[in-house]
């Protein structure tokens, strides 16, 4: 209350021109003030919301990854009970059991490869070479490979030969845990 009253008779003792320069001065002091702090306000509104859209955007990365996460965990499941339903399967016996089936004969050559998948599968790749097919062959082929769950059809390069008939690479690979023999 006292600093009140020390501003009261200091204005009283101004004289006009004074008083109208103090008050400018206030006036002025005052929105530079209000000015300072709505800008002060302001930046910090917009730090929050660029933090917010960031945490907005991790947070969709994070829920996409985690949706892969389990997409990849039931894959894995799927792919070991088929290897464990199948514990006997060789992709060389099933490829020459197919062959004989389907009436295919391979071009010499044709032999398996192992390539890592993960630290705990790896794929056995077969690829062999058929000369002098037809397109419908190659279909009943594909649609006979497709039956067999544990196999799948990792390459196809087909070969345009004579009129009606086609050559074509074909790899199809299997899955089996690491360290195991083929």
């Amino acid at each position: 209350m006292e600093a009140l009253q020390n501003l009261a008779r200091y204005l009283q003792t101004l004289n006009h021109q004074q008083f109208k320069r103090f008050v400018m001065l206030s006036l002025g002091s005052m929105v530079g003030i209000t000015i300072l702090f709505v800008y002060f306000i302001y930046n910090k509104e917009s730090e929050l919301v660029d933090s917010i859209n960031q945490l907005q955007t991790l947070s969709k990365k994070s829920v996409a990854l985690i949706q892969e996460h389990r997409r990849m965990i039931q894959e894995e499941q799927y792919q070991r009970e088929i290897l464990d339903k199948n514990r006997d399967f060789t992709i060389k016996g099933f490829f020459e059991q197919f062959c004989k089936e389907n009436d295919l004969i391979p071009e010499p050559g044709w032999d398996t490869r192992i390539e890592a998948i993960n630290d705990q599968f790896e794929a056995i790749l077969l690829a062999a070479l058929f000369k002098n097919q037809t397109m419908e062959k190659l279909i009943k082929i594909l649609i006979g490979l497709d039956q067999k769950e544990i196999v799948y059809i990792k390459d196809l390069v087909i070969h345009k030969q004579d009129v009606g008939k086609i050559s074509f690479d074909l790899t199809i690979a299997t899955r089996k845990y690491k360290g195991l023999s083929d």
